[in-house]
């Protein structure tokens, strides 16, 4: 059994953008794409004529700024001719504000309709059986699950506890799609 090249693999995507239209595809992180519905992309919307894909999404990254902003303390006060009996009096507030740098990362995901209990428990025992999840085998998608998603897909670059499609197949949870191999027809 032999698992499509990279080659193809980037074949394939760019074939797929041709298709629907778009525009190359941004930055470094092309090197990233595994195939048409693995798009790893930064700041790249998924496609929406796609059915039976779901897409899981990672935030950009945040960072926190000190804004200064200038408020009134004491408003002007002003006599009944409207002359000003006392200017106003301003001060500096600063506080953090958190701001977004790009729009992030999507990814495909195992769709909410497969995340049956047996599905569940399946990856339960997956993630068990590489000593990452430590809870009971209940078919129940809780925060021990959730972090053990999370603490395998990270090493391979996907902060997200959202299972994706790729970590699915890794895991052997969902079917993956090889090459035919090529026949003599003498």
């Amino acid at each position: 059994m032999s698992r499509m090249t990279s080659k193809h693999s980037l074949a394939a995507v760019v074939s797929l953008a041709v298709l629907a239209g778009c525009g190359p595809l941004p930055g470094p992180d092309v090197t990233k794409l595994i195939s048409p519905t693995h798009i790893t992309a930064t700041d790249m919307k998924p496609p929406a004529d796609m059915p039976g894909v779901c897409w899981g999404h990672v935030p950009g990254p945040q960072i926190t700024q000190i804004v200064t902003d200038i408020v009134v303390a004491t408003p002007a006060q002003t006599g009944p001719n409207g002359e000003e009996l006392s200017p106003a009096i301003y001060r500096e507030v600063t506080r953090p504000q958190t701001f977004n740098e790009g729009d992030g990362r999507w990814f495909t995901r195992a769709c909410d309709a497969d995340m049956t209990p047996e599905f569940v428990m399946t990856l339960q025992r997956a993630l068990s059986a590489r000593g990452i999840y430590r809870g009971d085998i209940n078919g129940v998608m809780d925060q021990r699950t959730l972090r053990a998603v999370h603490e395998y897909q990270t090493p391979q670059g996907l902060d997200s506890a959202i299972l994706s499609q790729s970590a699915a197949q890794q895991l052997g949870l969902i079917a993956v799609e090889l090459e035919k191999p090529a026949t003599d027809d003498g």
